[in-house]
């Protein structure tokens, strides 16, 4: 059997669905060894309403505000 080869080849890992559960690996780890802070959409949406007003104003202030 042969495998079919293109340009595109070499991007095939990078064109896989995402991971979620690798994404939040990645994130916590990242907390762990550096302090890094990587908040996830669906992160913050499993917060209590308190803590995502939160979330939002501190990013606000830090990014500026989003234009939704």
């Amino acid at each position: 059997m042969s495998l079919n080869r293109t340009s595109l080849t070499p991007y095939a890992r990078q064109m896989q669905d995402p991971d979620p559960v690798g994404a939040r690996r990645m994130a916590a780890r990242k907390w762990h060894e550096d302090g890094t802070i990587i908040l996830l959409p669906d992160s913050i949406a499993r917060l209590p309403w308190q803590d995502r007003e939160l979330v939002e104003r501190i990013a606000g202030k830090v990014y500026g505000q989003r234009e939704d």
